[in-house]
Protein backbone atom coordinates (compact mmCIF):
# COMPACT_ATOMS: atom_id res chain seq x y z
CA UNK A 1 0.00 0.00 0.00
CA UNK A 2 1.35 3.04 -1.24
CA UNK A 3 1.51 5.63 2.13
CA UNK A 4 1.05 9.17 2.34
CA UNK A 5 1.90 11.87 5.43
CA UNK A 6 -1.85 12.52 7.45
CA UNK A 7 -2.58 15.70 9.06
CA UNK A 8 -4.86 16.79 11.65
CA UNK A 9 -8.01 17.40 9.08
CA UNK A 10 -6.96 14.99 6.59
CA UNK A 11 -7.48 11.70 7.00
CA UNK A 12 -6.84 8.28 4.89
CA UNK A 13 -10.91 8.24 4.98
CA UNK A 14 -11.18 12.02 4.43
CA UNK A 15 -9.23 11.64 1.39
CA UNK A 16 -10.95 8.49 0.05
CA UNK A 17 -14.45 10.37 0.47
CA UNK A 18 -12.60 13.43 -1.32
CA UNK A 19 -11.88 11.42 -4.30
CA UNK A 20 -15.22 9.92 -4.55
CA UNK A 21 -17.04 13.43 -4.90
CA UNK A 22 -14.11 14.43 -7.41
CA UNK A 23 -14.80 11.03 -9.35
CA UNK A 24 -18.35 12.10 -9.21
CA UNK A 25 -17.79 15.69 -10.77
CA UNK A 26 -15.69 14.48 -13.34
CA UNK A 27 -17.76 12.10 -14.27
CA UNK A 28 -20.75 14.81 -14.59
CA UNK A 29 -18.45 17.78 -16.51
CA UNK A 30 -16.61 15.37 -18.85
CA UNK A 31 -20.64 13.77 -19.56
CA UNK A 32 -21.62 16.94 -20.42
CA UNK A 33 -19.04 17.87 -22.74
CA UNK A 34 -18.98 14.49 -24.57
CA UNK A 35 -22.82 15.01 -25.10
CA UNK A 36 -21.63 18.24 -26.75
CA UNK A 37 -19.37 16.90 -29.12
CA UNK A 38 -16.91 18.97 -26.66
CA UNK A 39 -12.90 17.93 -26.94
CA UNK A 40 -11.32 17.59 -23.79
CA UNK A 41 -8.45 15.38 -22.44
CA UNK A 42 -7.37 14.83 -18.59
CA UNK A 43 -4.32 16.51 -17.42
CA UNK A 44 -0.90 17.05 -14.84
CA UNK A 45 -1.58 14.59 -11.59
CA UNK A 46 -4.77 12.96 -13.20
CA UNK A 47 -2.96 11.77 -16.35
CA UNK A 48 -0.24 10.45 -14.22
CA UNK A 49 -2.68 8.65 -11.81
CA UNK A 50 -4.34 7.32 -14.91
CA UNK A 51 -1.01 5.85 -16.39
CA UNK A 52 0.93 4.87 -13.09
CA UNK A 53 -2.52 4.36 -10.51
CA UNK A 54 -5.49 3.29 -12.63
CA UNK A 55 -6.77 5.84 -10.86
CA UNK A 56 -5.67 8.84 -8.66
CA UNK A 57 -2.30 9.23 -7.27
CA UNK A 58 -3.06 7.77 -3.68
CA UNK A 59 -2.59 11.22 -1.58
CA UNK A 60 -4.25 13.42 -4.71
CA UNK A 61 -7.10 15.57 -3.85
CA UNK A 62 -7.43 17.09 -7.67
CA UNK A 63 -8.98 16.04 -11.16
CA UNK A 64 -7.35 18.49 -13.77
CA UNK A 65 -8.60 18.61 -17.35
CA UNK A 66 -7.55 20.45 -20.42
CA UNK A 67 -10.15 21.93 -22.83
CA UNK A 68 -9.00 23.35 -26.09
CA UNK A 69 -8.83 27.43 -26.89
CA UNK A 70 -10.92 26.46 -29.91
CA UNK A 71 -14.16 25.03 -27.91
CA UNK A 72 -13.16 26.71 -24.53
CA UNK A 73 -16.47 29.78 -24.75
CA UNK A 74 -18.18 27.17 -26.05
CA UNK A 75 -17.44 24.44 -22.80
CA UNK A 76 -17.90 26.93 -20.55
CA UNK A 77 -21.54 28.17 -21.89
CA UNK A 78 -22.99 24.01 -22.00
CA UNK A 79 -21.35 23.80 -18.37
CA UNK A 80 -22.99 26.88 -17.21
CA UNK A 81 -26.50 25.50 -18.17
CA UNK A 82 -26.33 22.26 -17.82
CA UNK A 83 -24.05 21.34 -14.50
CA UNK A 84 -26.75 19.88 -11.61
CA UNK A 85 -27.22 22.51 -8.88
CA UNK A 86 -24.93 21.05 -6.48
CA UNK A 87 -22.19 22.12 -8.91
CA UNK A 88 -21.14 25.69 -9.60
CA UNK A 89 -19.08 26.85 -12.77
CA UNK A 90 -16.80 29.65 -11.00
CA UNK A 91 -15.08 32.05 -13.61
CA UNK A 92 -15.00 36.23 -14.19
CA UNK A 93 -18.83 35.90 -14.43
CA UNK A 94 -19.97 34.05 -11.39
CA UNK A 95 -17.30 34.71 -8.92
CA UNK A 96 -15.95 38.99 -8.56
CA UNK A 97 -13.01 37.97 -7.38
CA UNK A 98 -12.13 35.29 -9.71
CA UNK A 99 -7.95 35.82 -10.49
CA UNK A 100 -7.66 32.23 -12.12
CA UNK A 101 -6.42 32.10 -15.87
CA UNK A 102 -9.38 29.14 -16.57
CA UNK A 103 -12.58 28.37 -15.27
CA UNK A 104 -13.12 25.62 -12.82
CA UNK A 105 -16.39 23.24 -11.32
CA UNK A 106 -17.20 23.79 -7.73
CA UNK A 107 -19.13 21.22 -5.12
CA UNK A 108 -21.64 23.13 -2.99
CA UNK A 109 -21.44 20.30 -0.49
CA UNK A 110 -18.09 20.42 0.57
CA UNK A 111 -15.63 22.88 2.01
CA UNK A 112 -12.24 23.45 2.05
CA UNK A 113 -9.27 24.97 3.18
CA UNK A 114 -5.86 25.80 2.04
CA UNK A 115 -2.70 26.45 4.00
CA UNK A 116 -0.85 25.89 1.38
CA UNK A 117 -2.97 28.62 -1.24
CA UNK A 118 -4.26 30.99 1.09
CA UNK A 119 -5.17 33.26 -1.54
CA UNK A 120 -8.05 30.77 -2.50
CA UNK A 121 -9.84 31.89 0.69
CA UNK A 122 -10.67 34.95 -1.24
CA UNK A 123 -13.52 32.70 -3.41
CA UNK A 124 -16.82 33.00 -2.04
CA UNK A 125 -17.92 29.05 -2.62
CA UNK A 126 -15.46 27.02 -0.45
CA UNK A 127 -15.97 23.49 -2.26
CA UNK A 128 -14.10 21.12 -3.64
CA UNK A 129 -12.40 22.29 -7.26
CA UNK A 130 -12.02 20.59 -10.87
CA UNK A 131 -9.58 23.05 -12.45
CA UNK A 132 -10.47 23.56 -16.23
CA UNK A 133 -7.29 24.55 -17.99
CA UNK A 134 -7.28 25.74 -21.17
CA UNK A 135 -4.83 24.55 -23.99
CA UNK A 136 -3.85 26.67 -26.61
CA UNK A 137 -3.02 26.17 -29.80
CA UNK A 138 0.27 28.26 -31.70
CA UNK A 139 3.34 27.44 -33.07
CA UNK A 140 6.80 27.36 -31.08
CA UNK A 141 7.72 30.58 -31.92
CA UNK A 142 5.28 32.48 -30.23
CA UNK A 143 5.25 30.88 -27.15
CA UNK A 144 7.46 33.43 -25.91
CA UNK A 145 5.24 36.30 -26.34
CA UNK A 146 2.39 34.27 -25.25
CA UNK A 147 3.80 33.67 -21.83
CA UNK A 148 4.26 37.83 -21.15
CA UNK A 149 0.66 38.63 -22.38
CA UNK A 150 -0.31 36.24 -20.15
CA UNK A 151 1.46 37.31 -17.56
CA UNK A 152 0.68 41.11 -17.60
CA UNK A 153 -3.17 39.75 -17.64
CA UNK A 154 -2.53 38.02 -14.59
CA UNK A 155 -1.24 41.37 -12.85
CA UNK A 156 -3.86 43.23 -13.82
CA UNK A 157 -6.45 41.09 -12.46
CA UNK A 158 -4.84 40.89 -9.33
CA UNK A 159 -4.25 44.20 -9.07
CA UNK A 160 -7.92 45.23 -10.73
CA UNK A 161 -9.29 43.14 -7.80
CA UNK A 162 -7.47 44.71 -4.83
CA UNK A 163 -5.40 41.23 -4.52
CA UNK A 164 -2.20 42.90 -4.23
CA UNK A 165 -0.96 46.50 -2.98
CA UNK A 166 -0.02 49.07 -5.43
CA UNK A 167 4.07 48.02 -4.35
CA UNK A 168 3.93 44.75 -5.00
CA UNK A 169 1.98 45.24 -8.25
CA UNK A 170 4.97 47.24 -9.30
CA UNK A 171 7.40 45.07 -8.38
CA UNK A 172 5.81 42.17 -10.04
CA UNK A 173 5.63 44.41 -13.24
CA UNK A 174 9.12 45.47 -13.11
CA UNK A 175 9.69 41.43 -12.72
CA UNK A 176 8.09 40.93 -15.93
CA UNK A 177 9.51 43.75 -17.80
CA UNK A 178 12.82 42.33 -17.23
CA UNK A 179 11.52 38.89 -18.22
CA UNK A 180 10.15 40.27 -21.71
CA UNK A 181 13.52 42.24 -22.16
CA UNK A 182 15.38 38.87 -21.67
CA UNK A 183 12.93 36.24 -23.92
CA UNK A 184 13.19 39.13 -27.00
CA UNK A 185 17.34 38.70 -27.31
CA UNK A 186 15.88 34.76 -27.31
CA UNK A 187 14.84 34.57 -31.56
CA UNK A 188 12.75 31.89 -31.91
CA UNK A 189 11.40 30.66 -35.35
CA UNK A 190 10.53 27.34 -34.76
CA UNK A 191 6.61 26.47 -36.44
CA UNK A 192 6.56 23.20 -34.77
CA UNK A 193 2.51 23.28 -33.51
CA UNK A 194 1.95 23.05 -30.10
CA UNK A 195 -1.01 23.43 -27.06
CA UNK A 196 0.54 26.13 -24.45
CA UNK A 197 -1.32 26.71 -21.20
CA UNK A 198 -0.51 29.67 -18.47
CA UNK A 199 0.23 28.26 -14.84
CA UNK A 200 0.80 30.89 -12.62
CA UNK A 201 3.87 33.16 -14.00
CA UNK A 202 5.15 29.96 -16.10
CA UNK A 203 3.91 28.84 -19.24
CA UNK A 204 4.81 25.03 -20.36
CA UNK A 205 3.51 23.59 -23.64
CA UNK A 206 2.56 19.87 -25.13
CA UNK A 207 3.16 18.76 -28.99
CA UNK A 208 0.03 18.87 -30.70
CA UNK A 209 1.62 15.47 -32.28
CA UNK A 210 1.33 13.90 -28.54
CA UNK A 211 -1.81 15.51 -27.70
CA UNK A 212 -4.24 14.73 -31.06
CA UNK A 213 -5.87 11.99 -31.80
CA UNK A 214 -7.56 11.30 -28.23
CA UNK A 215 -7.80 8.21 -26.93
CA UNK A 216 -9.35 6.74 -23.71
CA UNK A 217 -7.85 6.29 -20.24
CA UNK A 218 -8.91 4.00 -17.24
CA UNK A 219 -9.53 6.01 -14.18
CA UNK A 220 -11.31 4.60 -11.00
CA UNK A 221 -13.03 2.14 -13.18
CA UNK A 222 -14.19 4.85 -15.80
CA UNK A 223 -12.75 6.01 -18.97
CA UNK A 224 -11.92 9.74 -19.73
CA UNK A 225 -10.43 10.85 -22.74
CA UNK A 226 -6.80 11.84 -22.57
CA UNK A 227 -3.85 12.69 -25.41
CA UNK A 228 -2.20 10.15 -27.67
CA UNK A 229 0.93 9.72 -26.14
CA UNK A 230 1.04 10.11 -22.61
CA UNK A 231 4.20 8.92 -21.94
CA UNK A 232 6.18 12.25 -23.87
CA UNK A 233 3.53 14.58 -22.09
CA UNK A 234 4.45 13.19 -18.29
CA UNK A 235 7.90 12.62 -19.41
CA UNK A 236 8.20 16.01 -20.46
CA UNK A 237 6.47 17.51 -17.30
CA UNK A 238 7.35 15.21 -14.46
CA UNK A 239 11.03 13.52 -16.16
CA UNK A 240 10.85 9.82 -14.21
CA UNK A 241 6.92 9.82 -13.61
CA UNK A 242 6.79 6.41 -12.73
CA UNK A 243 8.99 7.08 -9.97
CA UNK A 244 7.14 7.45 -6.67
CA UNK A 245 8.29 10.56 -5.36
CA UNK A 246 9.56 10.75 -1.23
CA UNK A 247 7.56 10.16 1.27
CA UNK A 248 7.30 13.37 2.72
CA UNK A 249 6.77 15.16 -0.52
CA UNK A 250 2.84 13.16 -0.77
CA UNK A 251 1.33 16.04 -0.07
CA UNK A 252 -2.58 16.83 -0.80
CA UNK A 253 -3.55 20.10 -2.57
CA UNK A 254 -5.93 20.94 0.72
CA UNK A 255 -5.19 20.92 4.27
CA UNK A 256 -8.67 20.56 5.87
CA UNK A 257 -11.72 18.92 3.97
CA UNK A 258 -15.06 18.51 4.69
CA UNK A 259 -17.82 16.50 2.12
CA UNK A 260 -20.96 17.01 3.06
CA UNK A 261 -23.73 14.46 1.14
Amino acid sequence: MIDFPETKGYSKEKLKQVQNRLLEMAKCTCSILEKNNIPYMIAFGTLLGAVRHKGFIPWDDDFDIFIFDDVYDDAIKCLRKELPDNLFLEDDLSEPLFYHAWARVKDLHSKVDYKAYPQERVYAHKGLSLDLFKATYMEKKDLAEFINNQNKIYIEKLKSKGLISDSEYNDRIRRLSEDIHRSEKEICTDTTKIYAYPMFYDCKFMYVSDVLPLRKYVFEGLEFYGPADAESILKNTYGNYMELPPFEKRKAHYSDVEVYS
